[in-house]
């Protein structure tokens, strides 16, 4: 088939070339410039799992309750938060966050507690400051506007329920900034909608670092390797066709840029130069040889197709497996991404050689300095070394195995929702020091069921709910806690007996909560059920199912079995999720090892030397996976991406290996020969895509965003043992176990049989 390939592209390439330029117009039109085209959205929505039980249940309470992810706490440190004069500033920037800002639906502060009765200008100094100390055993406010010590203030921020998505959230947030920079105070933002918009504004402002250098460190590597500049522009113009094919594909099918699939022009374009650097070092050996510019293209498409081919298909299942996540966006990467590799594997062989028949070969002097020269002097190095220090290599291996082994089982994976963020990033650094001053800065809502309506408000009721919420509270990680019953005590006080206590019959409790919307907000339709509204510190998913289970515990100890009690919200759901995840793309990895593994099996008909092939590509996973567990670093769903992926593709420089072993064993018969000759040609591709894989990688390293960060991290420890793994381990494998290699019609075996 890829002798009638190189024939057709060769003899018609006018015609090829005019139906990939029409094409590739078709696909640029459509993600560019057409009414679908290509869309960014990189809301964190899209995250949650698809028919997962915590999500209908935290779907259930949205649809009965008032949102609890929709509000935003500004904390704010000046000289004196109740002094006069700031609640008066504070005033000011109540009325203009309500009146000047679309999307804001209410807000408390402490100038409009009681409808801003409480802090009167009428009050005395003396009674103004009685009032601040009742302020601070208010049954709502500390922790809410006001820290415990009373040094801090903040707003409640309520948002309309049609600010949903990021550019909705980033419009609100933009305006709230700019009221607040109105006066000369420290600020702090915290909340879900904050949490949401500033995470996906920093992904951004992340992408638009690291692609681009990413892509300059693939373009100089090819500089530095093949020092012509046509060697750039080849794989580019093939690279560029093949990502505006993608981005066409994406808009037609409705894919978004999203958190996830903003990786996906990185990955290929670094595949492609990696399938690039095989294709010109093929090329230029063809010509070495004395073949002639047609000849050695023939011989590139013959030759290096099939590698290049399997080379696809297996780091195309690495991302494929991604689609076993019940999670969509994942989904739609791991299979986009895929069908990406794959296409970049057809246009990289047909752009590339119809474009190298029309152009001046290389000098002879490029010629001998690739094949011959001193540039890859490292594969000669390796090969010596290999036949000198065959034990010592099969020694260090094992060490590395045994400690791996013993790293893997050190790993934690009891990742929290804020560990995504560094030290120093100003999101964590706000949401940290809320939760010092203010307690928790996210959601946890407690629902209990009563299945009777209005029962919610009967007085017995309201009393236990009252005692659960002193139960919740003895968690140290919940330090704010919201009941009906706060807000009808109030009402009591103001509108019933005088005092702040609980109504005591069903009617009073019904008529303050028809009074009062904030009652309302804490119940659903029918009050058959109630809420705790609670906020929770950042916690790890393990300690937020200790809190459920306390919660659930308590819960029935007090109201017993015949009322239904749940732990929901947004911050669960998050924990869940990224606990989920970890587990489908565990699967995932283990479904694409199996296929890469059989796949191996079925192109060299050997299972012998497929085991060998393997093992050599197991070793540095594990690897990664151990320093996971010494350096601390969690398995969350960024980390366990990575195996996947970068399993599909280290794999590639063992399957060009034997690719080539298998061919100069056929002419020889002899393994020692074979694998001097497969390092001293194939080995210094398979170095070269090394440097560039390894490298594009390695840049994210650098990225303040924990899984960039780790993801370059691991990504390219991977591919550097990989590489060492298939140019050091794999050949002294050969030589010492000298494997039977079936070819179609002959077995071809050890040089002593």
């Amino acid at each position: 088939m890829l002798n009638k390939l190189s024939h057709t592209i060769l003899k018609f390439p006018i015609s090829v070339m005019t139906i990939i330029l029409l094409i590739t117009a078709y696909f640029f039109h459509n993600a560019f410039l057409s009414e679908q085209r290509l869309k960014v959205d990189f809301s964190l929505e899209q995250m949650f799992p698809e028919n997962d039980p915590e999500k209908d249940a935290y779907q259930l309470f949205i649809d009965e309750f008032s949102r609890e992810d929709d509000k935003i706490l500004l904390v704010y440190d000046c000289d004196n938060p109740t002094s006069r004069k700031n609640i008066s500033k504070i005033a000011e920037l109540t009325e203009m966050m309500e009146l000047d800002i679309d999307g804001v639906e209410g807000v408390i502060s402490l100038s409009n507690i009681d409808d801003g009765d409480y802090f009167s200008d009428d009050l005395s100094d003396d009674e103004w400051n009685m009032q601040v100390q009742k302020l601070l055993q208010h049954p709502i406010y500390p922790n809410l506007i006001i820290s415990i010590d009373g040094k801090t203030g903040s707003l409640l921020i309520d948002l309309e329920n049609d600010v949903i998505g990021q550019d909705a959230r980033t419009r609100v947030l933009n305006q709230l900034e700019t009221v607040m920079n109105t006066v000369n105070w420290e600020w702090h933002e915290a909340g879900i909608p904050v949490l949401r918009t500033r995470y996906i504004q920093f992904m951004n402002e992340e992408r638009a670092v690291f692609l681009p250098i990413s892509f300059l460190v693939a373009m100089s590597v090819l500089l530095f390797i093949f020092r012509q500049v046509k060697s750039i522009l080849i794989p580019l113009i093939a690279i560029s066709t093949t990502l505006i094919w993608v981005a066409g594909i994406m808009a037609y099918l409705d894919i978004s840029i999203n958190v996830v699939s903003y990786l996906t022009f990185n990955l290929l374009m670094i595949i492609g130069a990696s399938n690039a650097i095989h294709l010109l070092m093929k090329y230029h050996e063809g010509l070495s040889l004395g073949l002639s510019q047609r000849d050695s293209l023939e011989r590139v498409i013959q030759k290096i197709g099939g590698a290049l081919f399997l080379t696809s298909f297996t780091t195309a299942v690495g991302f494929c497996s991604l689609g076993f996540t019940n999670i969509k966006v994942t989904q739609q990467f791991g299979l986009l991404v895929g069908f990406g590799v794959i296409l970049m594997f057809i246009l990289t062989i047909i752009i590339m050689p119809i474009i190298l028949n029309y152009i001046r070969p290389p000098d002879d002097e490029h010629i001998d300095r690739l094949i011959r020269g001193g540039q890859f002097l490292a594969a000669d190095r390796l090969n010596m070394w290999n036949q000198k220090h065959p034990r010592s290599i099969l020694i260090i291996s094992g060490i590395l195995f045994i400690g791996a082994l013993f790293g893997l089982f050190k790993i934690d994976y009891n990742a929290s929702v804020l560990e995504d963020l560094k030290p120093g990033n100003p999101l964590y650094d706000d949401l940290q020091y809320v939760e010092q001053k203010m307690g928790g800065t996210l959601p946890l809502e407690v629902i209990i069921d009563t299945k009777s309506e209005n029962g919610s408000l009967h007085p017995q009721f309201l009393n236990i709910i009252q005692s659960f919420k002193n139960e919740i509270l003895k968690t140290p990680e919940i330090n704010t806690a919201i009941t009906p019953g706060d807000y009808l005590m109030l009402a009591n006080e103001e509108w019933g007996d005088g005092e702040r206590q609980l109504p005591s019959t069903l009617n009073d409790a019904l008529s303050f909560t028809v009074d009062f919307d904030r009652v309302q907000t804490l119940l659903n339709d029918d009050y058959s059920k109630t809420r705790i509204s609670c906020r929770i510190s950042d916690i790890p998913f393990d300690r937020g199912m200790q809190i459920r289970e306390d919660i659930l515990l308590a819960g029935h100890k007090l109201f017993g079995e015949n009322i239904d009690i749940n732990v929901t919200g947004s911050t669960l759901l998050a924990l869940s999720t990224g606990r989920h995840l970890v587990k489908n793309l565990t699967t995932s990895f283990f479904i694409a090892f199996i296929i890469i593994f059989l796949s191996i099996v079925f192109l060299f008909r050997s299972f012998r030397l497929s085991l060998l092939a393997i093992l050599p590509n197991i070793i540095p996973l594990m690897i990664a996976g151990g320093l996971m567990g010494y350096l601390g670093i969690k398995l969350r769903p960024s980390t366990a991406m990575t195996f996947s992926i970068a399993l599909g593709i280290a794999v590639d420089n063992t399957i060009h290996f034997l690719a080539r072993f298998r061919q100069e064993f056929k002419l020889s018969g002899d393994y020692e020969k074979a694998v001097s000759e497969t390092l001293l040609t194939t080995g210094k591709a398979i170095i070269s895509t090394g440097v560039i894989l390894s490298l594009g990688f390695f840049v994210l390293y650098f990225s303040e965003f924990v899984p960039n960060h780790e993801f370059g991290l691991l990504a390219t420890i991977i591919i550097i043992a990989a590489v060492c793994g298939s140019l050091i381990l794999l050949p002294v494998l050969i030589i010492q176990i000298k494997p039977t290699l079936r070819f179609k019609t002959e077995i071809v075996k050890t040089a002593a049989d």
